[in-house]
């Protein structure tokens, strides 16, 4: 039996919230791996409907996918079909739910990897001893931010503001997407990187510490099930929905040239 380049692993909980409203999508074989992590926002019913429907329009459209076709090509294609579809959801009583979602999409082939996020589901790679998170949470603190820089606002013009820092600004049904993040150069992998795809409900309870300690378990299923685990332990009155993904690079299938 052949071994796998990539294994990946998946988990969700539902926190203390009263519906889970994260999706989440994988494929893996031989050569390449996918994966997607959307959370719902909207109401109860509107938000697990935004991110279920963006999870499968997601797998449709990457089943018609030409193979010729680029990932960056592909994803910034996707980008608009995926919001306007969600933009125009409607209930059973024909109204338009007026709901949205976060999305954030890794996709590997050739031991490159690409990616694209919207909202502020996050994609983490760990390598070694270095742990970076490669996306932006596209909240209201991105504009913030950049006004203070800018000096566009004062500091006490920005204290009042923050207190709807976390406000996204950016989501799959918005109704036109402006900000977004898509690596148009492929990320070279190599042996045993780890790669993490995660809601908030993971990094607002997590720190980063707390992240790479349960990354570095190498059996990947036991991996997830540890970030979980800790997540869920820390019994946070308003724990939010979490879900991860994991895709772990196997050492063992790499060619020679990628060390």
């Amino acid at each position: 039996m052949i071994k796998a380049k990539y294994t990946v692993a998946m988990e969700s909980i539902i926190g203390t919230r009263d519906e889970q409203q994260d999706c989440a999508f994988t494929q893996v074989d031989n050569l390449t791996a996918i994966a997607v992590v959307c959370d719902g926002m909207g109401g109860l019913e509107s938000g697990r409907t935004a991110s279920a429907a963006t999870i499968a329009k997601f797998k449709e459209l990457h089943e018609k996918k030409d193979p010729a076709e680029t990932y960056p090509a592909f994803f910034l294609k996707a980008v608009d079909i995926l919001d306007e579809f969600v933009f125009h959801l409607k209930d059973e009583n024909g109204e338009r739910i007026s709901a949205g979602t976060t999305l954030v999409a890794a996709a590997i082939e050739s031991n490159n990897l690409f990616w694209l996020s919207i909202g502020d589901s996050r994609l983490y790679i760990l390598r070694g001893n270095e742990f970076a998170r490669v996306t932006r949470d596209h909240n209201y603190f991105l504009r913030l931010d950049q006004m203070r820089r800018e000096k566009e606002i004062s500091e006490s013009q920005y204290q009042a503001e923050s207190v709807r820092g976390e406000s996204l600004i950016s989501f799959v049904g918005v109704g036109g997407i402006e900000v977004m993040d898509l690596s148009n150069a492929p990320f070279n992998l190599l042996p045993n990187d780890t790669i993490l795809l995660t809601t908030d409900g993971l990094y607002k309870t997590l720190s980063d510490e707390e992240i790479k300690h349960c990354l570095y378990i190498e059996d990947v299923n036991e991996s997830i099930t540890a970030l979980i685990n800790t997540a869920n332990e820390k019994a946070l009155p308003f724990q939010d929905n979490t879900t991860c993904v994991i895709i772990r690079c196997n050492e063992e299938v790499f060619p020679n040239e990628a060390y």
